[in-house]
């Protein structure tokens, strides 16, 4: 299936996109996709912490994405 995907802040500037299209299979879940995208971008995969947000909520990692789901990417966010 088709999902696409967003990213945020620094994980732009590493993809050098605002947004793609991935095939991930059935009943991949928000782990599964945060796993695979670490496969395609290394310095996404180097970061320990990465924060995926499906349909603008930040749900469990064992949610399984759907077809039409909106999928984003973020570093962590620090400040003061």
């Amino acid at each position: 299936m088709k999902v696409k995907v967003r990213y945020y802040a620094s994980f732009r500037d590493v993809t050098g996109k605002q947004e793609e299209w991935l095939d991930v299979p059935e009943g991949t879940t928000v782990q599964g996709i945060r796993e695979h995208v670490r496969g395609l971008y290394e310095s996404i995969a180097r970061r320990e912490q990465v924060l995926v947000a499906v349909n603008g909520a930040f749900p469990a990692l064992d949610r399984v994405i759907e077809e039409g789901d909106d999928v984003a990417f973020f570093p962590p966010v620090s400040g003061g």
